[in-house]
């Protein structure tokens, strides 16, 4: 029984890794080189189609994030929350140290160098709905398949179009959008899977590959023409309330999903991908992130090296995120 476990933690926790490498290379496009601009792309196409790709093909990593909470049905602890809510504080004093040792620009006073442990946006969001999940698994419990599957739709016909005319849903960076993905993630794991177990694997592989696809050559060819056109696509491309992406993002769960793998070394990995999220996105250092990116397009002409050496980097940061945050999770078990 413990191997069947151990397969079952395994295959998601190396989604858990992927998703996070998904947000880290998501942050070496729009975010690194800025959001494009209709003579941006008429100057430069070739380049732009590769940042827009990159945006499309990667967009979808939060939602699978926190579809994986719900997929494991998580359960509230105090430790739990405590860890949650320890690592930016951990994090922060690490990346204080290193910003001090490494003579980048230091904060200006006392607070700026408390700002960054609240700054992250993902880490507030999170951290309501893990304090919900005692209700949200009492529902999931006490409903039948018919009303959670009704809930979800009511629910995504609601938010989706509302998040983009109210700012209180903020596209789906807030904690009411984290609820409906974990809801889903439930709902997949107790009747969705089954009922698309018929579906091959690799059908969930194209079905995401040509929805994003799709989006990005849409937007990147319309862009060329019209920076009206551009100005509403960028906000939907990156809205995680996108209905494309949360469409894929349940694509590429239900793959993994399908995935025999036993591995401590991807179990342990994948122990520190919030950590690598807290690094790379810390106020801190997230300017020279940004700036080391774009210094790296300044200095290999070679797209494909270009592209190894940032792989390379974000791989560098997240092991050694990995191996930092142990402290924490060794204290607080």
């Amino acid at each position: 029984m413990s191997e069947i476990r151990l397969a079952r933690q395994s295959n998601m926790e190396l989604l858990r890794i992927v998703a996070m490498l998904m947000v880290m290379v998501l942050h070496t496009g729009y975010a690194s080189f800025g959001y494009p601009r209709t003579v941006w792309l008429q100057a430069e196409p070739l380049r732009w189609l590769g940042l827009t790709m990159t945006e499309v093909y990667t967009v979808a990593c939060v939602n699978i994030f926190v579809l994986i909470t719900g997929w494991f049905g998580t359960t509230f602890r105090t430790k739990g929350a405590v860890r949650l809510a320890i690592q930016p504080v951990y994090v922060t004093i690490v990346l204080a140290l290193y910003v001090w040792l490494a003579g980048l620009p230091q904060p200006a006073g006392v607070m700026d160098y408390v700002r960054p442990i609240w700054n992250y946006w993902f880490v507030c969001s999170y951290l309501v709905l893990y304090l919900l999940t005692p209700m949200l698994n009492a529902f999931v419990e006490k409903s039948d398949e018919a009303t959670l599957r009704r809930f979800l739709l009511v629910f995504y016909v609601i938010t989706i179009p509302c998040s983009f005319v109210f700012a209180d849903l903020q596209k789906g960076y807030s904690a009411v959008s984290f609820v409906g993905l974990y809801l889903l993630g439930r709902y997949l794991r107790l009747y969705g899977a089954a009922r698309l177990q018929h579906w091959p694997r690799w059908r969930f592989v194209a079905l995401y590959v040509v929805l994003m696809g799709t989006m990005g050559l849409v937007g990147w060819g319309a862009g060329m023409m019209s920076q009206t056109f551009m100005n509403s696509f960028v906000p939907f491309v990156v809205a995680y309330t996108n209905p494309i992406t949360i469409v894929a993002a349940v694509a590429v769960l239900l793959f993994f999903s399908r995935v025999r793998l036993q591995s401590r070394l991807v179990n342990w990995l994948a122990s520190g991908s919030f950590a690598a999220y807290l690094v790379h996105q810390n106020i801190l250092v997230r300017k020279e992130y940004y700036a080391y990116i774009r210094h790296l397009a300044d200095i290999i002409p070679s797209t494909p090296l270009f592209m190894l050496a940032v792989l390379a980097s974000i791989i560098a940061i997240y092991v050694v995120s990995t191996l930092a945050i142990q402290v924490v999770i060794k204290i607080v078990k």
